[in-house]
């Protein structure tokens, strides 16, 4: 074997060196022979939970949240929205209505009165990628009455991390949402593949007009169907 590995030619070894080349990427895949290098994470868009699926989540509240622990359950739904159709989270005392891009449009009591609406809606900015803000002017409507108050929300990506609720582990896009009110909002979402938040922190300063509270909202049960 030694002898016959002495008389090949420059040539053949070339080629030989060519193909074992080949076979080692084959083997290897292209990431590893780019160095290892992964192209950073990047949602393109939002896919809701499927029709008639529900979820659950543990909601601990203070201050203007009100106090105490509690479980609350959602159902995905159908709803309408200046004629259109829209996507409607249904709770016993309460519904959203959101888009196609999971922006919020309106909040609905129980009887499906609107307690409040966003011009444009608060809404995501697609593609989402750790380090990317937006920042929206809106027109919030407060039902009863009316009244039209002129608000601005801006947005980070902060991280895409996993996150640990009772529901499990999650990889999470941590989204932090801060409007002129001084209202803060963290939200750890799954909008590709649950279609839903697993967590979700909400603070109000005490110069906030609704007083000063926190909320947090914990995936308990990831959507799933009856």
């Amino acid at each position: 074997m030694h002898a016959h590995l002495a008389t090949r030619t420059p040539a053949r070894r070339a080629a030989l060196v060519g193909a074992l080349a080949v076979a080692l990427g084959a083997a290897l895949g292209p990431s590893l022979l780019a160095g290892c290098a992964s192209a950073p994470p990047r949602a393109e868009r939002y896919s809701p939970p499927p029709m008639g699926s529900s979820w659950t989540y543990q909601v601990t509240s203070t201050g203007s949240f009100g106090n105490g622990t509690t479980q609350l359950t959602l159902r995905m739904a159908r709803g309408t929205w200046e004629g259109r159709e829209v996507l409607k989270f249904e709770a016993p005392a309460f519904s959203q209505l959101q888009d196609a891009q999971i922006g919020l449009l309106a909040v609905l009591d129980a009887s499906g009165r609107v307690m409040m609406s966003y011009d444009p809606p608060l809404t995501f900015t697609w593609p989402l990628e750790v380090g990317r803000t937006w920042r929206h002017q809106h027109v919030l409507t407060a039902n009863p009455g009316e009244r039209k108050v002129p608000m601005i929300s801006e947005w980070v990506v902060e991280a895409h991390e996993d996150v640990t609720v009772p529901a499990g582990t999650f990889k999470a896009w941590r989204v932090a949402m801060t409007d002129s009110f001084g209202f803060r909002q963290v939200i750890w979402s799954v909008p590709e593949t649950m279609g839903v938040f697993a967590r979700r922190t909400s603070e109000r300063p005490a110069g906030h007009p609704q007083g000063a509270g926190t909320q947090l909202f914990e995936l308990t049960r990831r959507p799933s169907m009856p």
